[in-house]
Order: C-alpha cells, then sequence, then structure tokens
C-alpha cells in the first residue's frame, strides 16, 4: 500500500510535539496549501510537502511504514 498522507498523530512522533502543536502544524501547512490553489484535506498532509518542510527527519518509505505500524 503506497502511503500519500500523515495524519497529526504521525506529526505528532515525528517532530516530537503536543498534539495540539501538530494540529496547529497541520492547520497552518494545509492553509498554505489552500492558498496556493491546492487541495487540503483536513487532518493529513502529503508526504512530499512533510518532507520539504521538515528536511532534518529522516521521511524514508522504511520510517513511514515503520511510523503507521507504531500508530496504527
Amino acid at each position: 500500500m503506497i502511503i500519500n498522507y500523515l495524519n497529526i498523530k504521525d506529526i505528532q512522533v515525528l517532530a516530537g510535539v503536543s498534539k495540539s502543536k501538530a494540529t496547529s502544524i497541520v492547520r497552518g501547512l494545509n492553509s498554505q496549501l489552500e492558498e496556493e490553489g491546492f487541495i487540503a484535506i483536513r487532518g493529513k498532509l502529503p508526504i512530499q510537502l512533510v518532507r520539504e518542510k521538515f528536511p532534518y527527519c529522516d521521511l524514508s518509505d522504511e520510517t513511514i511504514r515503520e511510523l503507521k505500524e507504531v500508530n496504527a
């Protein structure tokens, strides 16, 4: 299964922040997407955007699979 989006829980674990901070990050980035004319899915971020905005985090496909297994 191809994973295209990360949810708030994934962002929370990835960035090591609280749920409210992760929610704030997702809302902010989703509003940027909408301003640029893209469709934003509430509570989720495209992995490509997360890779761009969090360059210091290891977001390899393997890491994302492990993250999804932990949060399942």
